[in-house]
């Protein structure tokens, strides 16, 4: 399987990095109150989008005013994923203040993400600052040391090779469970896409298994969309492959 350099680097980002995307509705919005989490007020109802917080096994809410958390300074654990770096030391519940000991004084996405990124490249030791039942306290998590980025990064970077790897199978065990043909088609495509961006020719059954589900999709809603990635999968496939039988 050919490498397409270009649309690795642009598939690499998107594993390397949290997505973050807004849509039309977010500039009619409504106002959000902000709320303090460690008085017992809570999420409000008209807001319950949450983050994943990257290598940490975890998703979290917190304030958010048009898909941005500029003004937010707490992050309320929604999720931990069993088995991750933060099984057995956070808890749906808890609340994040900060990291390294220190209240957030900022947008806590921006220095959680820094904090992640120290860790990865010295000893994996992530301190956040935690609130559970009325006490705050230190917890640490342990990340796996995955090194610096290089000043070229995803290019001629040992961590973002990592993370791509890491990234692609993961994919790729995903994309062998049971009811997988049930995901959204656009994360599917997307997902199929990585796979065949890495190179790597142990993906290319499944990749060929996608593209034949691309060719024959169909649907009577949101069209431009589910085609768009769709009709990207296959003529990516063909272009790397060679494989033409889904072409027509």
């Amino acid at each position: 399987m050919k490498k397409n350099q270009p649309f690795r680097a642009i598939l690499t980002t998107v594993i390397v990095s949290t997505s973050l995307f807004a849509t039309a509705s977010a500039a009619r919005q409504p106002a959000i109150a902000k709320v303090d989490l460690t008085k017992g007020e809570k999420n409000p109802a008209e807001a319950p989008h949450d983050w994943t917080l990257g290598a940490t096994g975890v998703r979290g809410w917190m304030h958010c005013e048009k898909f941005t958390t500029t003004d937010a300074r707490q992050i309320a654990i929604t999720a931990v994923e069993a088995g991750s770096p933060s099984a057995g030391i956070l808890a749906v519940g808890d609340v994040i203040l900060g990291v390294g000991g220190k209240a957030f004084s900022a947008d806590p996405r921006r220095e959680l993400g820094m904090a992640l990124t120290a860790a990865e490249a010295t000893d994996g030791k992530l301190s956040l600052l935690r609130w559970r039942a009325g006490q705050q306290s230190n917890a640490i998590i342990t990340l796996p040391v995955l090194g610096s980025y290089s000043a070229t990064a995803p290019y001629a970077c040992s961590k973002s090779a990592k993370i791509l790897q890491l990234g692609c199978t993961a994919l790729a065990k995903r994309m062998q469970q049971a009811n997988y043909e049930k995901i959204n088609p656009i994360p599917r495509a997307l997902n199929a896409l990585a796979l065949l961006a890495s190179g790597d020719d142990q993906y290319l059954p499944l990749v060929r298994r996608e593209a034949q589900w691309a060719a024959n999709f169909q649907t009577d809603a949101m069209a431009t969309w589910y085609y768009g990635y769709t009709i990207m999968l296959v003529a990516e496939y063909q272009m790397a492959t060679g494989d033409k039988r889904y072409q027509d």
